[in-house]
This record gives structure tokens, sequence and C-alpha cells, in this order.
């Protein structure tokens, strides 16, 4: 008895396990036969005759049997054919082909149908998604490229030649062997200050110390010396609320849209007047860049080389928007807000 029932229970888990296409093959065809079986056996006892019983409802069973098969299997293939079909294209999708789709059945059901629908729609959501990361990822080479070779020409245009002018005043003071003026020692030490600025210049555009030292409101009071010296453009900062440490992607992500902004302003505006503004809110802090320059039209500019796309993806890299409102003839207001995420770092005072 105790092995009939583990034969059962064995039975019964391979049952469980097939696919649901067998296991409905397999119900209905349980249920023919049962149905012939036992509408045999009434009728041929209503009627008396039972010389043939057991002969007669093997021959229904059978018969019912393979006719349930039959039709079941053409109806069960039929309704399962885009369960299938959703099958090889997800793995097709799996295999690298994001292009694959899956097409429409005939005789489907219309759930099945919102079902491939749904799914082809996500694998263009996908699709769209990978094109945009490897547009981003072209545009991040690009922008790449384009900072080293600035910077490349910057070294070469100033500190370079500053270098090399004074190697050869060294050389000929080697060469002389006699003892040297105070003229040329002048010389020598104004070069050699002017190409030591030079460096530290573009040492601080690339990464300034005191954005991670004192923060983004003194790096932006500092990042508006540097263009007044730099380009002549004077800029007017005003920082409004708590000069509280905002968390460090927030802070650099604000000083390079600050710093993108003024180089536009410098170079395109047409204007020697800018105003930096920062007001540090309870839940946000908002930057805006204002210039009473020429302004352009924001259309035609996206694709130009002004940094619009840089700026927009460095604000929504730390969950914020950037705004940009223009026109031609009425000037430039670039607007940054992005949420607050404090620190626990303190502000650095700085002496006088």
């Amino acid at each position: 008895m105790r092995r009939l029932h583990r034969l059962f229970a064995r039975l019964v888990r391979q049952l469980t396990h097939l696919p649901i296409f067998y296991k409905v093959l397999v119900a209905n065809s349980f249920i023919v036969v049962g149905g012939a079986i036992v509408g045999t056996t009434l009728t041929l006892l209503s009627t008396g005759n039972t010389d043939h019983l057991p002969e007669l409802v093997a021959l229904f069973a059978i018969s019912g049997t393979l006719l349930s098969v039959l039709i079941n299997w053409v109806v069960l293939r039929a309704a399962f054919r885009p369960i299938e079909v959703l099958e090889q294209t997800a793995d097709e999708v799996r295999r690298g082909n994001f292009h694959v789709r899956a097409p429409t059945v005939s005789f489907s059901d219309p759930d099945l149908d919102n079902l491939t629908a749904t799914f082809n729609a996500m694998l263009d959501t996908l699709v769209g998604y990978q094109e945009r990361l490897r547009e981003l990822s072209q545009r991040a080479l690009t922008a790449q490229e384009e900072e080293r070779r600035r910077i490349a020409r910057e070294l070469h245009d100033d500190p370079a030649q500053s270098l090399t002018a004074l190697l050869v005043l060294l050389k000929m003071l080697h060469d002389r062997q006699q003892p040297t003026d105070g003229t040329v020692l002048r010389e020598l030490i104004g070069l050699t200050s002017s190409t030591l600025e030079a460096i530290r210049a573009i040492a601080q555009e690339l990464r300034p110390p005191v954005l991670d030292d004192l923060g983004l409101a003194a790096a932006l009071e500092g990042l508006a010396a540097q263009y007044r010296q730099r380009f002549g453009l004077s800029v007017q900062v005003q920082i409004r609320g708590q000069r509280q440490r905002l968390a460090p992607e927030v802070e650099l992500a604000l000083y390079r849209i600050a710093q993108e902004a003024l180089t536009n302003v410098a170079k395109h505006a047409g204007t020697d007047r800018a105003t930096l503004e920062l007001d540090i809110e309870a839940d946000r802090a908002v930057l805006r860049v204002r210039d009473g320059g020429k302004g352009f039209d924001l259309g035609e500019a996206l694709g130009s080389g002004l940094g619009l796309f840089s700026m927009r993806e460095r604000a929504q890299l730390v969950h914020g928007t950037l705004d940009i409102r223009t026109a031609p003839g009425a000037g430039t207001e670039v607007i940054a807000a992005v949420p607050v995420r404090s620190t626990d770092r303190p502000i650095p005072r700085t002496e006088g």
C-alpha cells in the first residue's frame, strides 16, 4: 500500500512539472475518457444490453481518447503558439539581437496579443536607451578629446614657450661664464613667475582645490575672480542662504555648470558683465548665471559646441534640472536647480 502511495506521489510530481500544454492535454483526455466510460456504461445498463459491455467501453474510451488528443493538440498548439513565439524572441534577445520583434500570430488570444505588443514596446524602449547610451558615450569621448586638445594648446602657447625662453636665457648665462647683472635676473624671475602662474591657472581650471577645501560658495567667488583676470569679464557674485557644505557631486556639478556658463558669456555673449547667483534653500540649491549680451536661438544652439548638453547632463546626474532662457538680443539666463544633500563637513574659516 505504501509502495502504491509513493508511486502515485511520483506520478503527481511528474504531472505537475509538465509544460502547461501537456497539462491541459492530459486533463482534457482524462475528462473525455472518463465521460466515454461512464456514458457508455450507463447507456448500456439502461438498455439492459450488457453482453459486450467491456468491449464497448474500451472501444469508446480508446476512440474518445484518440479524438480528444488530436483535437486538443491542434487547438492547444494554435493557442500556445504566441507564447512559443515570445519565448523564441526572448531567446534571441538573450543572444544579443535587440532588433528582433515578436510577430503577430493568427488565431491568437487578445490578452496574448497585448502581451506581445507590450514585449515589443519594451524592446523598442531598450533599443532607444542603448542608442542614447551610445550617443552619451560618444559625446563624453568627444568632450574628453576636446578638453585634452585645449589643455595641450594652452600648455604649448604659454607655459611651454615661456619655459623655452627661460631655458635659452639660462644657456646664455652659462655660456657667458660672467657675473649676472640684476636686469637679467629680474627678467628670469618674472618669466619664471608668469610661467608658474599660467600652470597654476590651468591646474585651477582642471580641478580647483578651493572647491574641496572651502566649498562651493568660495569656489564660485574664486571662479568669478579668475574670469575677471583671464577674460576681463566682470562677474558679480551673490550667495544667499546658509553656506553649508553640499554633497561633493552636487558641488562639482554646480561648479562645472557655472564654469561652462561663464565661458559661454566670455566667448559668445558679446558683453563684459555677468551675474552669478547661488541660493541655498531648505530643500534645493539654485544656481543662476545671467548676462545682458546678444543672446541666441536656443533651438539652433543645441547642436553647437556651447556645452548646453553637458550642462544639462550634469544637472540630471545629481537629480536636478537645467533651464536656459534666451532669445536673440535678449541676453541669456542659465538656471540650475538641484536637491540639497548636505554633509557633515564644516565650512573652514578663512583668515582676514
